[in-house]
């Protein structure tokens, strides 16, 4: 079984500017080695030039590697916009985001598309978003993950169509595992089964099956020894990424006991 690296969430746009480094540095005397690189950073040298840099700055102090990135979200930043005209604003945004974070060393780069409010996925509209933003994705060596939501089993086998559609190696998925669980206690392995070749980055967070709680490990009812298994043996896994909403030194701690047991 290959080794796959663990990479800590901070949500960086909850921490003051002013405890920035002092975060980082709290963080690596627990032992992580590798950060989630977060939208803010780009979102906030947007309005304050060299912001970004300062966080790379800071990420090279405290020995920190980046190789996973959440992109920008929300409705003004999804690539599944109820207007697809928004693309023309939205992909150049990605684009540049992008190359920002090959100068850090990210790897995948994870993608929210969004059900319309009938139920469907504006794959065409996706698409359209995909087929700009990959010339992109391939120069800053990145692999688009686009990320499973709570749709239903018929949609992810939908996301697993369309992602093998493009033989690209550049187009992947993010696996969510608190997403995939909230629907029952087997819609995790169920989703897991159907999106399995093309993931290449995880989210692990637990909740207990009805919602998306975002709690670490044992806060829920994922069965974690039979999950972090099963994700090891992915054949495009390229790291695995915690996503509690509590990302503190005991959250952490429960992840690396988790992933290594």
């Amino acid at each position: 079984m290959k080794t796959i690296e663990l990479v800590h969430f901070i949500e960086w746009k909850k921490i003051p500017d002013e405890e920035v480094e002092k975060t980082m540095e709290q963080a690596a005397s627990w032992g992580v080695d590798s950060l989630v690189a977060h939208p803010c950073w780009g979102m906030k040298d947007e309005s304050a030039p060299g912001y970004f840099e300062k966080c790379a700055r800071l990420l090279k102090k405290y020995g920190f590697k980046t190789p996973a990135c959440h992109a920008y979200w929300g409705k003004e930043n999804d690539i599944s916009p109820a207007d697809p005209a928004a693309l023309e604003t939205i992909v150049p945004r990605h684009a540049a985001f992008l190359e920002k974070l090959s100068t850090i060393g990210v790897r995948s780069y994870t993608m929210h598309i969004a059900m319309e409010s009938d139920g469907s996925t504006p794959w065409k509209t996706i698409a359209q978003a995909v087929e700009s933003l990959l010339p992109a994705a391939r120069r800053a060596n990145i692999i688009l993950a686009l990320e499973n939501g709570h749709e239903n089993c018929a949609e992810q086998k939908r996301l697993a169509e369309f992602v093998s559609s493009y033989r690209d190696p550049f187009l992947g998925v993010c696996y969510d595992t608190g997403h995939a669980h909230c629907y029952g206690d087997r819609e995790w392995k169920r989703t897991l089964d159907i999106l399995a070749p093309h993931i290449v980055t995880c989210h692990l967070h637990d909740n207990n099956g009805t919602f998306d709680d975002h709690n670490p490990p044992g806060e829920g009812t994922i069965n974690w020894g039979e999950m972090s298994s099963a994700l090891k043996q992915l054949p495009r896994l390229l790291h695995a990424e915690t996503e509690s909403g509590n990302w503190g030194r005991e959250s952490w701690e429960k992840f690396v006991e988790m992933w290594n047991s």
